[in-house]
């Protein structure tokens, strides 16, 4: 029988394997590498376009804190202006608070009454009114008087006692009196109602407001 040599044709198909296994791990490592690439290209354009929002972002809030401050400025400067025109009106109808004052004591003031004095305080809010009256009786009954009149509030006696007919308690003597012959002294403290400005009625409306 003749003998054939089948060693360069297994040594060929070895070879050819080999060949087609570096082939194919050339094109699997090329096509992970461009994976990898596009996988990298993907999420760097995606981080880069993050970072623009960010800055955007950024950018845009710092411009709403500008404005906000802006609007915080303006809102502060419209206060003083209320404020300013509230006490201007305030000082306005404080006015003829006087005038309204003396004639409500002028109203209240029942027949056996004198009034001797009438003086304000420092927040010309209170008011004290000293006098004499032919009885108590007469006394509770201008109590009474002044705090429905609308202009005063919480009056209440804060002194009270009989006049003698000297010089001592009273400092007075009857005959200096106009002829009166009242015999109790008085002296009633009262709160004035302050007149509500314009200003203040609407910023009341407005807070009643559901």
């Amino acid at each position: 029988m003749p003998r054939i040599n089948l060693l360069p044709w297994r040594e060929a198909l070895r070879k050819k394997r080999q060949k087609d296994f570096v082939t194919q791990a050339g094109i699997a490592l090329i096509g992970a590498a461009s994976i990898a690439l596009l996988v990298h290209v993907t999420l760097q354009g995606q981080i880069d376009h993050q970072i623009e929002r960010n800055t955007y972002l950024e950018k845009t809030i710092v411009e709403l804190d500008k404005k906000i401050e802006e609007i915080k400025a303006l809102k502060k400067k419209r206060d003083d202006l209320v404020a300013r025109m509230g006490a201007i009106e305030k000082l306005q109808s404080t006015r003829s608070l006087i005038v309204r004052l003396f004639d409500e004591l002028a109203r209240t003031t029942p027949e056996g009454i004198v009034l001797t004095k009438v003086s304000m305080g420092d927040t010309t809010t209170a008011v004290q009114i000293d006098g004499f009256s032919d009885t108590t009786a007469r006394v509770a009954e201008y109590l009474r008087n002044i705090n429905k009149s609308g202009l005063f509030t919480d009056a209440e006696i804060i002194g009270q006692g009989i006049l003698a007919n000297d010089t001592k308690a009273g400092g007075k003597q009857a005959q200096n009196k106009g002829g009166f012959d009242g015999k109790y002294a008085f002296s009633v403290k009262a709160t004035i109602i302050p007149p509500v400005t314009n200003i203040e009625a609407e910023s009341r409306s407005e807070q009643s407001k559901p």
